[in-house]
């Protein structure tokens, strides 16, 4: 019984000293460029964080020097008839982007 009641405390403590995960404190991981909560491997694009509507290319991963471009979304006129929607801050690129909508053709 005792030794049960040692092992709970042990796990007890041992959990609540764990430290707490802070997305703004830098965490080491060679190669990859951090945007945000995303990472993205060096000379490789990826969408960047939900709500940006953008895309990232890790130019360098140079701790100090750490570059990145970023494409938004492509701009356009919609077709005569047509309406363009908005944002979807929702979604990750590409799917966040406005798209064209058009009546359905009767």
């Amino acid at each position: 019984m005792y030794k049960v009641l040692i092992f709970a405390v042990a796990v007890i403590a041992t959990v609540t000293c764990l430290p707490a995960v802070n997305d703004d404190e830098p965490i080491d991981k060679p190669g990859y460029c951090r945007i945000g909560n995303v990472y993205i491997k060096e000379g490789e694009s990826g969408a960047g964080p939900i709500g940006e509507c953008i895309i990232y290319k890790c130019l360098s991963s140079k701790p100090g020097a750490e570059a990145t471009f970023d494409l938004t979304c492509p701009e356009f006129v919609p077709a005569q008839g047509c309406d363009k929607s908005d944002y979807d801050y929702t979604k990750p690129y590409p799917d966040c982007c406005p798209k064209h909508v058009c009546p359905p053709e009767s």
